[in-house]
């Protein structure tokens, strides 16, 4: 055994030095304030990158929505007309409920519901696809939208039903 002051006098190893600063509750504060701080900051990022994912998100929706309204405008304005007035539609400009301009045309495409078939009823039909693009994003494509009608449903005459 060695006496008590014995080994104050030995100089020290740079090892035992810092295995004695690290057992010292001294110092630490700022270190851990540091470290506190980082994780913080990357939750901070991580919180404000998905508001604004989300934010994007959003307004990519509601342009959608407002495609689709449009798009289901003038597919019931097909439906509200006659047979004869189904007719292709260039590209128009209109204005969204968004207040924002898309791009709508209107393809239409003759035929009949089945072919070598006799059936009571309408055999005529017409495939109405309307595209709705949104002209503020490079003519993005937004929405498709597709429907068939027959003669008999539309003008509802005994004619036109085969009748």
């Amino acid at each position: 055994m060695s006496a008590p002051g014995e080994n104050e006098t030995r100089p020290r190893s740079p090892l035992w030095t810092l295995a004695v600063r690290l057992r010292d509750p001294k110092g630490f504060g700022l270190v851990e304030l540091l470290i506190a701080l980082m994780v913080l900051n990357v939750g901070i990022f991580a919180t404000v990158a998905a508001f604004n994912g989300g934010a994007l998100a959003l307004r990519r929706s509601s342009h959608v929505s407002a495609a689709t309204a449009l798009a289901d405008k003038q597919m019931e304005a097909f439906r509200d007309s006659t047979y004869g007035a189904i007719s292709p539609i260039a590209a128009t400009n209109l204005t969204g409920p968004d207040a924002r301009r898309y791009e709508l045309v209107a393809a239409v495409a003759e035929s009949s519901q089945k072919t070598g078939v006799t059936y009571t009823g309408s055999t005529f039909v017409k495939l109405v696809t309307l595209t709705v693009r949104d002209i503020a994003d490079g003519n993005k494509l937004l929405v498709t939208s597709s429907s068939t009608f027959d003669k008999c449903t539309q003008d509802r005459t005994s004619t036109a039903c085969g009748g």
